[in-house]
C-alpha cells in the first residue's frame, strides 16, 4: 500500500476548503437550497377594463405608495403582454397590489 505525504499543509488546507465549498455549492443547488424567492408582498387581483380607462389611471388607483405609478404601469403591461393601445374595454387584466391592500372594485 503506498502512503501519501503532505509536503504543504497550507495548499492542502485550501484545496480541502475549496472542495467541501466546491460539493457544498453542487449539492445546494442541485436539492434548491439557493433559489430565489421573492420577497414581495404582492399578489394580483383581476380588474375588468371599463371605457375610458387608461393604464395610469388604473395604476394610480391600485398602486402602492410606496411604487412609483410608472413602475406600476409597467407590471401592469408586462404581466398582461399588453400596451396602452391594446387595453379595451371588457378586458380582464391583472393587478399587482399589496397583500394588506387587496382591495375590490
Amino acid at each position: 500500500m503506498k502512503h501519501y505525504r503532505i509536503y504543504s499543509p497550507f495548499r492542502f488546507t485550501v484545496f480541502l476548503v475549496a472542495v467541501i465549498i466546491l460539493t457544498v455549492c453542487i449539492l445546494g443547488s442541485f436539492f434548491g437550497y439557493f433559489d430565489a424567492t421573492s420577497m414581495d408582498d404582492r399578489t394580483y387581483q383581476e380588474y375588468k377594463v371599463r371605457s375610458g380607462d387608461t393604464l395610469w389611471d388604473i395604476a394610480k388607483e391600485y398602486g402602492s405608495e410606496k411604487t412609483d405609478c410608472r413602475q406600476t404601469v409597467y407590471e401592469i403591461c408586462q404581466l398582461n403582454d399588453i400596451t396602452a393601445e391594446t387595453l379595451f374595454a371588457g378586458n380582464t387584466i391583472l393587478i399587482p397590489v399589496e397583500k394588506q391592500e387587496n382591495r375590490m372594485e
